[in-house]
């Protein structure tokens, strides 16, 4: 995934789908989000900043926990693993030359943990981080979006991302990944979740909480080793369930699911929804079209 193209063109691309969400649920239909630049962040010249903490290097070799306290107030934010024992964080910001820089720093806890402190007020911040330390944490903003990239070398914890005002997020997990508990939160906007495994490190959970907008959810996993499950609910909107591995009961604005052999399956991934205005869909096909920053 071009998780770093996300921060080629700052976007609110999700903010739309609260309109298009309340416009037409409960007959809910395919949605294309555009691609909207934020002129006060992209474009014109520009700076940018790196920030890393390296195992070996200027950090200790003994960090095996590390919590992220990162703040973009108007911009973006994409989050990415490598498969690199020695990386606990490499962070560059891009920002307009009018704007401020990106304050970073790490405190120290006990010898084997580490919080680390990233602060942008405007611009996009690509994160990349190790496969051997177990994150967790929070990424906040007001207005913009989020990427995650969760793979085969992420081991998450907790990890929640909260847009204050308006904007979206993406995630995309795909087989191997490894976490414990997802929490997206935005107030104006949506969440495009790409659930595409064969398997995962353990079982975990995902919860979703729109004030007005929508969530799409793309699920393709293997359900003899991945048993996932939804619980949705809109209070104004509607709900479209189209996933034939999917068996459960709902209505317009309440659904309760799972795949079958859910009780069966090697790890669980649980979902829950919880929409004011709008509405959800659960799909098997993906969604990509529309997203500039999925390659």
């Amino acid at each position: 995934m071009a998780a770093r193209t996300v921060l080629g063109g700052i976007f609110i691309a999700i903010l739309f789908i609260g309109v298009v969400y309340a416009a037409v649920s409960p007959i809910l239909q395919p949605i294309v989000f555009p691609n909207v630049q934020l002129p006060w962040v992209s474009g014109g010249d520009g700076l940018t900043e790196t920030y890393s903490l390296i195992k070996g290097s200027n950090a200790s070799d003994a960090i095996g926990f590390v919590t992220l306290n990162v703040t973009v107030k108007f911009g973006s934010v994409s989050m990415t693993f490598t498969n690199d024992p020695n990386v606990i964080v490499k962070a560059e910001f891009q920002h307009r030359v009018n704007t401020t820089g990106l304050d970073a720093n790490a405190v120290t806890g006990d010898p084997q943990s580490l919080q680390v402190n990233l602060f942008g007020d405007s611009g996009m911040l690509n994160l990349t981080l190790g496969n051997s330390c177990q994150y967790s944490g929070n990424a906040d903003m007001r207005f913009g979006g989020a990427a995650l990239d969760i793979n085969q070398y992420g081991n998450l914890s907790q990890l929640d991302v909260n847009i204050k005002y308006a904007g979206g997020i993406v995630l995309n997990v795909t087989s191997g990944a490894s976490f414990e508990k997802l929490g997206l939160t935005v107030e104006i906007g949506g969440v495009v979740a790409n659930i595409d495994t064969q398997e995962l490190g353990r079982s975990g959970r995902i919860e979703t909480d729109i004030t007005m907008g929508g969530v799409f959810l793309a699920v393709q996993v293997d359900t003899t080793k991945v048993g996932a499950s939804l619980e949705a609910d809109v209070d104004t909107g509607g709900i479209t369930v189209n996933h034939s591995d999917f068996q459960g009961q709902g209505s317009t604005t309440h659904y309760s699911g799972r795949t079958t052999g859910y009780a069966d399956a090697t790890n669980k991934l649980d979902i829950q929804a919880t929409i004011g205005a709008g509405g959800l869909t659960l799909q098997r096909q993906s969604l990509t079209s529309g997203f500039p920053w999925f390659g």
